[in-house]
C-alpha cells in the first residue's frame, strides 16, 4: 500500500526540478524532525496538495507547495499557505523561488505576492540538495519586509538548520 508520505513525494518529484528536493530517503528522513511539518489536502483520500515546512523560532520557512494537475486554480494552494500564515502568528513566513526569468518563474513569483509576499532581490543560493545535483541561483520571498541584516540571519539558518552546510555558505 502506498504511504501518503510516497504520494506526497510524487507531487514533489511532479511539481520541482530535481535538484530542489531531496532523494526519497532523505527526503522521508526529515518527518522526523520536530521543527518540520507536512501539512496536505485530501480528496477521495488522496493526497492532492501538499506544503512542506519548518518553523523556527524567529520565522517559517515553508520549503515546498505544490498541487496535483488536476487541483490547481482551484485555491487549494492558497489555502495551505493561509494555513500556514496563521500558524506563524507574528513571525515573518520565507520561501525559495527561482529567479522571475520566463513565464512559468514570473508566475510563481505573482501567485506568493497575491498573498502579500515580498520577492527580496538578493540571491540567495541552495545547496546541492543530492549527489547528482550542484547549487541553485534563488531568491528569498518573505511575508514582510526584512533588513538585510534579518535576512541575512534567516539564511545562515537555512544555510545550517535545514541544508547542513556552513552557516556563511555563499552568502
Amino acid at each position: 500500500m502506498i504511504s501518503k508520505f510516497d504520494e506526497v513525494y510524487e507531487i514533489m518529484k511532479e511539481s520541482f526540478p530535481v535538484d530542489e528536493f531531496r532523494e526519497y530517503k532523505e527526503q522521508k528522513k526529515l518527518l522526523s524532525r520536530p521543527n518540520y511539518f507536512l501539512k496536505t489536502t485530501l480528496h477521495h483520500d488522496e493526497v492532492t496538495a501538499f506544503c512542506a515546512y519548518y518553523e523556527f523560532d524567529d520565522f517559517i520557512y515553508i520549503e515546498h507547495l505544490a498541487c496535483t494537475e488536476k487541483v490547481r486554480g482551484q485555491g487549494i494552494g492558497t489555502q495551505l499557505i493561509r494555513d500556514v500564515m496563521l500558524e506563524a502568528k507574528q513571525r515573518p513566513i520565507i520561501l525559495e523561488v527561482e529567479p522571475p526569468i520566463d513565464t512559468l518563474t514570473k508566475r510563481r513569483v505573482e501567485f506568493y505576492k497575491r498573498l502579500g509576499f515580498i520577492l527580496n532581490d538578493i540571491p540567495h543560493y541552495q545547496p546541492p540538495l543530492n549527489l547528482t545535483t550542484g547549487t541553485v541561483e534563488l531568491r528569498i520571498m518573505s511575508s514582510c519586509q526584512l533588513s538585510d541584516e534579518r535576512l541575512r540571519k534567516f539564511r545562515q539558518i537555512l544555510n545550517t538548520e535545514v541544508y547542513g552546510v556552513e552557516e556563511n555558505f555563499k552568502l
